[in-house]
C-alpha cells in the first residue's frame, strides 16, 4: 500500500507495475481496472485514507468515474463480432460466500493455487515465475464450476467465464476476431479467466473434417493462453478429459481430477445444505449413507427439493421417515431424467440401511428401521440377508 512517505509496500507491487505498464501504453481501461483493484485491496486492509486519495484521483479525471468496492459492472464485456452477444460473463464473489467441499488432496492443491495468486507480489519480488494455470476434469456435477467460483471468492478477483464451444464460430474470421477481443479484454482486466467446456478445443483439433484454418485458430487460442498465463490466473474445465491431447495438458501447472464425493465429503456437503433445517437425530447419518454415488450437484438439488417439500407440507422438523420418502421421490425423478443410468431406488435404500446397521446395529435395529420406513420386519430381514449373500 502507499505509505505517507510515498513508498510502495511490496504486497501491492503487482498492481502498481500493471498501472505503470498501462500508463506507458496509454491504456486507460487497464489503468482504471487495476487502480480499482488496488483501491479495493487498500479498503480490505484498512488503509482507508490511501484508498480515498486514489479514488479521488480517478474521480478528478473527467474520462473516468468510480465507486467503492465493486468494479465488475464498469467493465465492458467483449461481444461476438457477428451476433453482438457477450463472449463471456463476469461476476464478483464476496469473500467466504462460496462453499466448497472436495477430497483433501484436491482441496490442498486448490488452497496452494489460491495462496500463489494472493501472494503474487512475494513471488514477483523474488523473481520467481508463479504457476497460475489449472485444469479441472471429471464427471458432470463434481464441482468444477463451484471450484472456479470458490477461487474467485478467496482471491477477490472477478471471474470471467467463457464457454469455448460458444466462442468458436462457424465463421472463421469471426472466431479469430472473437479470440483477439476476448484476450485484449482479459489483458486489461484484473480477473480469473475460466475456460468452460474446454474439450471444445480437442474436438476441433481431432476432427479430420475441420478446415485447417479453424485448427490454426484453435492453436492461436493456446498461444494466447501461454502469453497471459503468468499474468492472469487461468482455470479450464472439461467433462471429457480423454479428448485433450498432450499439447493441451502442457498448458496447465495444476491438473485436478474431481471425483464423486466420498462419505466424509457428502457429510460436509449435506450439513451445509441443511444447515438451516431442524433435523431429527441421525438424519444426516442416514442421508450420507443413502446418497452414495450421487455427485455434489445432485446433493444440492436433493436438499433444495426437500426444503421445498417441507414448506409445502408445513413441516418444521425433518424426520427420518419423511427424509426417506422425499429421497425416494427425488431419486425416481432423477432416474427418469437420466439417459445413462437406471438406478433402482429400493436397492439404494437397502444398501444404505445395511451400511447404517454395519455402523450401529443398536440404534438401527430391524424393528426401528421398520418403524421409520414402513417396511415389514420380515421383508427387511429377507432383503438384508440377500445382500449378505445368505440366499
Amino acid at each position: 500500500m502507499f505509505t505517507y512517505k510515498g513508498e510502495v509496500n511490496m504486497e501491492n507491487l503487482a498492481e502498481v507495475m500493471k498501472i505503470i505498464e498501462a500508463g506507458l501504453h496509454q491504456d486507460s481501461a487497464k489503468v482504471f481496472n487495476y487502480s480499482q483493484l488496488l483501491i479495493n485491496k487498500m479498503d480490505e486492509k484498512g488503509d482507508i485514507q490511501s484508498a480515498k486519495r486514489l479514488r479521488n484521483v480517478l474521480k478528478d479525471n473527467k474520462t473516468m468515474s468510480i465507486q467503492a468496492k465493486d468494479y465488475g459492472h464498469f467493465l465492458k464485456l467483449p461481444v461476438d463480432s457477428e451476433s453482438r452477444l457477450p463472449l463471456a460473463e463476469i461476476k464478483n464473489y464476496d469473500k467466504n460466500s462460496v462453499f466448497l467441499s472436495l477430497d483433501e488432496w484436491s482441496m490442498s492443491s486448490i488452497r496452494e493455487f489460491i495462496y500463489i495468486i494472493n501472494h503474487s507480489d512475494l513471488f514477483l519480488k523474488e523473481g520467481i515465475k508463479s504457476n497460475r494455470s489449472m485444469i479441472l476434469f471429471g464427471k458432470p456435477g463434481t464441482g468444477k464450476t463451484q471450484t472456479a467460483r470458490y477461487i474467485s471468492s478467496e482471491t477477490a478477483l472477478p471471474l470471467v467465464t467463457v464457454r469455448l464451444d460458444g466462442i468458436i464460430s462457424s465463421y472463421l474470421g469471426s472466431t479469430s476476431k472473437n479470440l483477439r477481443t476476448l484476450f485484449d479484454f482479459v489483458q486489461r482486466t484484473p480477473c480469473i479467466l475460466f475456460l468452460d467446456e474446454f474439450d471444445a478445443i480437442a474436438k476441433v483439433r481431432d476432427d479430420s473434417n475441420e478446415l485447417g484454418e479453424l485448427k490454426r485458430v484453435v492453436n492461436t487460442l493456446l498461444q494466447n493462453i501461454d502469453s497471459i498465463a503468468s499474468n492472469i490466473p487461468i482455470i479450464a474445465a472439461t467433462n471429457h478429459e480423454h479428448l485433450l491431447d498432450p499439447a493441451v495438458w502442457r498448458r496447465f501447472d495444476y491438473k485436478i481430477r474431481l471425483k464423486l464425493p466420498d462419505a466424509a465429503t457428502r457429510s460436509l456437503l449435506l450439513a451445509e445444505f441443511f444447515k438451516d433445517v431442524s433435523l431429527e437425530n441421525n438424519v444426516l447419518d442416514f442421508a450420507e449413507a443413502i446418497t452414495e454415488g450421487m455427485n455434489g450437484s445432485e446433493l444440492e438439488m436433493l436438499a433444495s427439493q426437500i426444503r421445498i417439500n417441507l414448506v409445502v407440507d408445513r413441516v418444521d422438523l425433518l424426520r427420518l421417515k419423511d427424509f426417506l420418502n422425499y429421497f425416494i421421490n427425488f431419486r425416481k425423478r432423477l432416474d427418469q431424467e437420466s439417459a445413462d443410468e437406471n438406478i433402482n431406488s429400493e436397492e439404494i435404500m437397502f444398501r444404505a440401511i445395511r451400511s447404517l446397521r454395519n455402523q450401529d446395529k443398536r440404534n438401527f435395529s430391524i424393528r426401528k428401521i421398520s418403524n421409520i420406513t414402513g417396511i415389514s420386519t420380515g421383508k427387511l430381514s429377507q432383503e438384508l440377508r440377500k445382500m449378505e449373500g445368505l440366499y
